[in-house]
């Protein structure tokens, strides 16, 4: 019997952590590109729904270049000055400026350009 309970109780467990696994958002692949005909070195500071923090990248990107990211939709997108980044390195939020893009599912493999 006590067999029988602790079967049932662990397909149950498995049964719950399956369905939590298959609730998560959908992750979008966006292109990000550099219209200049000069090189540019771009922060991308993004705040993902769910997540307490932020995610900070700092890429030189050739002229016309673009780089593929993958981001969770909702995810907030901001291409930070000088100044914005000193406001997130001082352990600071600017989610409350304009994001330069919140991801969609409808942007799904769109290049957008700076």
């Amino acid at each position: 019997m006590r067999r029988i309970f602790l079967t049932i109780l662990f397909l149950t467990c498995l049964k719950v952590v399956s369905n939590a696994q298959n609730t998560q958002p959908a992750t979008v692949t966006v292109k990000l590109k550099n219209s200049s005909f000069l090189p540019k070195k771009v922060t991308i500071i993004t705040y993902q729904p769910g997540d307490t923090g932020n995610g900070t990248v700092q890429v030189t990107m050739m002229p016309k270049a673009a780089k593929t990211l993958r981001y969770e939709e909702g995810t907030r997108i901001y291409l930070a000055d000088a100044k914005q980044v000193g406001v997130v390195m001082s352990g600071k939020r600017i989610d409350k400026e304009k994001p330069f893009l919140v991801v969609k599912e409808e942007d799904a493999g769109k290049t957008f350009g700076f």
